[in-house]
């Protein structure tokens, strides 16, 4: 097919929808979350989270919501971009990108993260492809679902 960024923003809209969306926050939630804990118990802090704070936590996990500027906030941010929101300042997108690219990508030692290739197959990873190169960098990745 050939796309315009009008019939590119329709279908990621079709396709990236709140359900899928919902889904990927938890996911992504999950992935930190389990990081948390592995650096906990690598400073044996392991029960330095009180119960009130798990509880806490298991709600942002269950209602994909989490008040603040946060992680969620940055995916969500992307997210919208994704589907067809205007971009309203260059420096807030970078922001946003590099809190998600810091929160799963970078290992401690390292400056920069590393990102593996596998990252760019996901609702997250084209969500932010969208927001960092515009829309017309994931044509190619529509031309693959439109052919599945």
């Amino acid at each position: 097919m050939t796309w315009t960024p009008e019939t590119a923003y329709d279908a990621m809209k079709e396709i990236y929808t709140d359900d899928v969306m919902q889904e990927e926050k938890r996911r992504v939630f999950q992935q930190v979350y389990r990081h948390l804990y592995e650096h906990l118990e690598d400073l044996a802090a392991k029960d330095a989270v009180k119960q009130e704070v798990e509880d806490r936590m298991q709600l942002y996990k269950a209602y994909t919501f989490m008040p603040g500027d946060n992680l969620f906030q940055s995916m969500r941010y992307v997210f919208l971009l994704a589907r067809g929101e205007k971009e309203r300042d260059r420096a807030v997108t970078q922001q946003h990108l590099q809190r998600i690219y810091r929160a799963l990508f970078s290992a401690a030692g390292l400056k920069n993260p590393v990102i593996p290739d596998s990252f760019w197959e996901t609702p997250l990873g084209v969500s932010c492809l969208v927001a960092d190169k515009g829309i017309e960098a994931v044509y190619p990745i529509l031309d693959e679902i439109e052919i599945s």
